[in-house]
């Protein structure tokens, strides 16, 4: 805590400067569009217009309060099989399209709730172009908790036909519900050039390269993730005397880790070569849940990857022991749901088989995952006493493995969701008074979505959930936007704020080699979240050097806390050791090598 607490002394600067950000919002531009442009949008069957699927999901349309207009309202009750199974069609004014026009898609939108991990409501937006539906052009947007102006372009490359053409909303995505306004579909000729036709930048507060919160970021990192230390070196009992020796650090002490597959690791040679090149933790996405546990042969399996890891030197975190939804829960559950001593009973036969045969190869769990959205164990147990018992079961059969709990929504979409900020505060107060404190760690999912929740703010939050004086985890970072110079920025940025928070001791990506976490690409190049990480992780981050010994055989450096590896030349021999730069360790070392031991 002694770190802890001049760190605190600052927060006063970060919620004045999270005020500042909450007045003036983000910044989306007010384009003008192009004057040319014919509207094909039928507003007369638009204002007409009500779709309704049972029990899955409906659209209204009522008058806009505000602006007099048309105003949709889109909510899906019940998460279909497939998306398309909601899908809207909008009403069109006859029209071919040639080659080199443009569609313009453009619609003001807000989110009211939604129950993806990003807090917005997601969207697909399709545009028919020829009666094979393989043809069609897809756009996938996440809609914002404030009202925002959106433009979506379809650049069309061959002629189309109006009988062909078509505008289609799908939303059948997890619950949600959504406004919609100011819908308007734009063609464009191909006089106009689609790069001056306005678009949506995604931007966030303190993204401008002189942004001064990096400046006292970078200062507290150099604090908190670096100390001062001494080599001292002899030769055949001598001080090695006036000699280079190459200092590297080969591993980090903070946690970097990504979700991956045991199956995907133990079959494709390159995921294990890959992903140890680039973490030092790891996580299991589905492996360690109880579906997949107790699915014949998973058990197994997941085991030896975790064998695999542990030879690597890669650390495991447990994800998950308790997810109380039936939804990841195996059938059997569902059907005892009313026999809560059944339910409890089956629970703990899992919890005891999953801890005992894991013990010794998983550094810590999440204990219980999502609480807030999934009460269905313990609406049947009549209390959360059987999510406070998990934590106590884990502390009994293996002590050493921390114990985080883990929940989405609280830095994302903007970090404004006060109300479940405060929840989790008081679960996390709950367990700890129900267990003695037996909570170790939070972990704090950041499922980041066109909300993009400004680096001063994120620090806010975190502030908020170090005065609890345990460890925080990034436990799920994702980022679910497009552009990619954003995904680059904002990915520099969020990982400069967390590592700059003393009382943040991992980052964790959800996937390190799909769209929403593209640390690889699919041909193991850089992705664009991998671009910022590799700088910073790989390189601003990581300490390298080459000093020269004194007259007594000395040298001394900084460096960031992790493993080292020293290297040296002496009578033609190659020498080389390692030594850990640890928070609160030693920092001055001794070698005595000798010829015989010279490698």
């Amino acid at each position: 805590m002694t770190l802890l607490k001049p760190y605190l002394l600052r927060s006063a600067w970060f919620a004045a400067m999270a005020m500042v950000l909450a007045f003036c919002g983000q910044l989306w531009a007010q384009q003008r569009l192009p004057d040319t442009g014919v509207n094909i949008l039928d507003a007369a069957r638009w204002k007409k217009i009500n779709y309704e699927k049972q029990p899955l999901g409906k659209t209204s349309i009522e008058v806009d309060p505000d602006s007099g207009h048309s105003l949709m309202t889109v909510e899906t009750f019940s998460h279909p099989t497939f998306i398309y199974e909601l899908s809207l069609k909008l009403p069109l004014i006859p029209r071919n399209l040639y080659a080199g026009e443009t569609v313009l898609l453009g619609f003001s939108a807000k989110t009211l709730h939604a129950q993806l991990e990003t807090g917005e409501a997601r969207t697909r937006w399709l545009l028919n172009v020829s009666a094979d539906p393989r043809e069609r052009i897809e756009k996938t947007l996440n809609l914002s908790s404030d009202w925002k102006e959106y433009f979506v372009l379809f650049p069309i490359s061959k002629d189309v036909s109006a009988r062909d053409l078509a505008m289609i909303l799908q939303f059948g995505f997890p619950p949600q519900k959504f406004l919609v306004r100011n819908l308007s579909v734009w063609i464009y000729g191909k006089e106009i050039n689609a790069n001056k036709l306005p678009k949506t930048d995604i931007s966030y507060q303190g993204m401008e390269p002189n942004a001064p919160w990096r400046e006292i970021a970078d200062q507290r990192i150099e604090k908190i993730r670096k100390r001062d230390f001494e080599l001292e070196f002899f030769y055949n009992g001598k001080p090695l005397e006036n000699i280079p020796v190459q200092i590297v650090q080969k591993k980090h002490h903070f946690g970097w880790g990504a979700a991956l597959s045991a199956r995907e690791l133990l079959e494709d040679p390159e995921q294990l070569q890959h992903f140890t090149a680039a973490f030092n933790l790891a996580v299991f996405e589905n492996d360690l849940k109880i579906k997949a546990w107790t699915t014949p042969g998973r058990k197994e399996l997941t085991l030896r990857a975790l064998d695999l890891l542990k030879d690597h030197e890669i650390s495991v975190k447990g994800h998950v022991l308790v997810w109380p939804g039936f939804r990841y829960l195996p059938s059997n559950f569902l059907k005892h749901k009313n026999n809560p001593r059944k339910i409890t009973a089956m629970l703990a036969s899992h919890l005891n088989d999953i801890i005992y045969t894991t013990k010794g190869r998983i550094s810590h769990w999440d204990v219980v995952n999502e609480a807030y959205t999934n009460k269905d164990l313990q609406e049947i147990t009549g209390s959360e006493a059987i999510l406070f018992n998990s934590f106590l079961k884990l502390f009994q059969m293996d002590p050493g493995a921390g114990r985080f709990v883990n929940e989405y929504g609280i830095i994302s979409k903007g970090g404004l969701d006060k109300a479940k900020q405060e929840w989790y505060k008081n679960f996390i107060r709950r367990i700890d008074e129900n267990t003695n404190g037996l909570v170790d760690g939070i972990g704090i999912q950041c499922h980041m979505g066109s909300d993009l929740t400004p680096p001063v703010k994120v620090l806010q939050i975190l502030d908020e959930y170090a005065a609890f004086g345990k460890k925080i985890s990034i436990s799920e970072f994702t980022l679910s936007i497009d552009d990619p110079q954003v995904r680059i920025s904002y990915t520099r940025d969020f990982l400069r704020a967390v590592f700059s928070h003393p009382s943040v001791e991992e980052v964790l990506f959800w996937g390190y080699h799909r769209e929403k976490a593209d640390i690889f690409t699919s041909d193991w190049q850089q992705g664009t979240m991998g671009k910022a990480f590799f700088d910073l992780v790989h390189g601003e981050w990581k300490t390298a050097f080459t000093a020269e010994t004194s007259a007594l055989g000395k040298l001394s450096g900084r460096g960031f806390l992790g493993t080292y590896e020293y290297r040296f030349v002496v009578d033609g021999r190659l020498i080389q050791g390692t030594f850990e730069l640890l928070p609160e360790n030693e920092t001055s070392f001794l070698f005595n090598h000798d010829q015989k031991k010279a490698k």
